[in-house]
């Protein structure tokens, strides 16, 4: 069983074999707020935009870490950190 989810070079679907289930797949993506998208979140609270403006890097996807799973049995394959 794997303990550490490798890093992904790319946040676009990639093809790869899972070693859970053997089959070969493209991963499907999602968008996860990482430690770039917090950041971001603190800096613009530090600046004085309280009134929810911090939340903006929550909502760009650009921004956020992303995670590639196995179509098939769902496990976590790779993962793309922004920072």
């Amino acid at each position: 069983m794997y303990t550490r989810v490798p890093r992904a070079r790319t946040a676009l679907p990639i093809q790869t074999i899972c070693p859970y289930c053997g089959n070969t797949v493209i991963t499907v993506t999602s968008h996860v707020p990482g430690v770039l998208t917090w950041l971001l979140c603190a800096g613009i609270f530090m600046l004085g935009c309280t009134l929810g403006c911090c939340f903006i890097p929550f909502c760009i996807r650009g921004l956020m870490d992303v995670k590639h799973s196995c179509p098939v049995c769902q496990h976590q394959l790779f993962h793309h950190q922004r920072l």
